[in-house]
């Protein structure tokens, strides 16, 4: 029986990681990768805890989520 890959399975292409352009060379950024197996899902870690699951979902989850952010939708708990 072949388990089909879900987004939390599949591996990330480490060639697709990308930072974003405001890292202040500390450690503390954010990264987004390719999953190779799923096209359509990248997968959103925090450098500054390298051990710990990214966020993964499809890219246009990761849109609604950035353009909630730059409205100001999203408050601090």
């Amino acid at each position: 029986m072949t388990r089909t890959q879900d987004r939390y399975s599949a591996e990330i292409d480490p060639n697709s990681r990308h930072r974003s352009s405001y890292t202040a060379n500390n450690g503390n950024c954010v990264e987004l990768a390719q999953l190779p197996t799923l096209p359509d899902t990248i997968a959103v870690s925090d450098t500054w805890y390298p051990d710990r699951p990214g966020l993964r979902g499809s890219k246009t989850a990761l849109a609604q989520l950035t353009q909630a952010a730059l409205d100001g939708k999203l408050t601090a708990v």
